[in-house]
């Protein structure tokens, strides 16, 4: 019998349980090219689209648009034009009638494993995934943020080896304490954080502020830093970070005053939920959260660990960057002013979040730049 394969109601972060359709791409008996945009998704954190997981006929809708479904419920099966529909009948009534909702606590591939570290009075707030004996991927988050920004990401990473997500200092559930905000200082806690785990050799993967982050790891810990990826990095050369979008995070009380700052971070303002809004008013309204962001802010506004991290990028034998020229937060790099080891992959579709925005693009960029 051909193959056939189902396509699922993804899981997007810990705390998805469901997922509403909006628009299907595709129409059934149309042929799909993996990792092209397949079913929009609407769900209380994100919108985002899912994209096809897999190249094949669209033989079969099973869930329209309107519909809302469990996560990892049969939304669609793609299988070869020889499949009779007698065949798709059978395995769509064999899926339905084997498949359980996953409960509230229920595992799911992407799941994080959260533990706090200890690195001398602080604790940083670290999430593992995935099995093996690979040197670990590295995800440090940016400005604001915290590991729940990799929901699009852990799966397909978890799949080929460990996994481990970092919460900064200052973010998330990690102590918010950040020194003197300075990229040095982060780093020397993640640094402290890795080690503590167990964790001695990385790939190391940051985006935004997480991204100057990883770089100062890489060019202070040669011995660590495996391999580095830049997703909308900022810091590097040509990049000049938004004082206003991160003076606006900082000083929003309601969400109306944050909404316009949470689209900035996007091609598509589309893409920013309520709930997502609410999220992170609720982060920075937490007692220490405000300081902590405040140093941090001003230390990436003066430019002082940026210019010492540009004159470090040469001890950088090579690194990918992912970058777009919409990004309305740090702008672009300047691909002439990098070191001749660094690759720069342009994403003009996305804007300061395409490992959000375009993610099965990035993340077959990290696994290719991983090995």
């Amino acid at each position: 019998m051909a193959e056939m394969i189902p396509v699922r109601m993804p899981k997007w972060g810990l705390s998805m349980q469901e997922g509403a359709i909006t628009h299907w791409w595709k129409a059934e008996g149309e042929r799909l090219v993996e990792g092209e945009d397949l079913v929009d998704i609407e769900t209380s954190k994100i919108n985002n689209v899912c994209e096809a997981p897999t190249a094949g006929v669209l033989r079969r809708i099973v869930a329209q648009e309107g519909e809302t479904l469990p996560v990892g419920a049969l939304m669609a099966v793609v299988a070869d034009p020889a499949v009779s529909d007698a065949e798709l009948d059978a395995f769509i009534a064999d899926f339905q009638a084997n498949f359980t909702p996953e409960d509230e606590d229920g595992d799911a591939v992407s799941a994080l494993a959260l533990s706090q570290v200890d690195i001398g009075g602080r604790t940083i707030r670290i999430g593992r995934a995935g099995e093996g004996g690979a040197v670990p991927i590295v995800l440090i988050h940016g400005y604001s943020g915290d590991l729940n920004n990799w929901l699009f990401n852990l799966e397909a990473l978890s799949a080929r080896g460990p996994v481990v997500a970092v919460d900064l200092p200052g973010h998330g559930g990690s102590s918010k304490a950040v020194g003197d905000g300075g990229l040095t200082s982060l780093a020397e806690a993640v640094v402290a954080a890795l080690e503590v785990s167990g964790v001695t050799k990385a790939h190391l993967v940051g985006h935004s502020l997480g991204a100057a982050v990883a770089a100062r790891i890489a060019a202070d810990r040669p011995d660590l830093a495996q391999s580095l990826i830049l997703i909308a990095p900022a810091s590097l050369p040509g990049t000049a970070v938004s004082e206003a979008f991160l003076t606006g995070v900082i000083e929003a009380q309601r969400a109306r005053d944050l909404k316009p700052w949470m689209e900035m971070l996007v091609a598509d303002p589309a893409m920013v939920t309520k709930d997502m809004v609410e999220d992170v008013l609720k982060f920075t309204r937490m007692d220490g959260v405000e300081d902590a962001l405040s140093l941090i802010r001003d230390r990436l506004v003066s430019g002082q660990d940026a210019a010492e991290l540009r004159e470090d990028l040469a001890d950088i034998p090579k690194a990918l960057v992912i970058a777009s020229h919409r990004d309305q937060i740090v702008g672009a790099p300047d691909e002439a002013a990098l070191p001749p080891g660094f690759r720069v992959v342009w994403m003009d579709d996305a804007g300061h979040m395409p490992h959000l925005e375009k993610a099965g693009e990035v993340n077959a960029l990290i696994i290719e730049a991983v090995g």
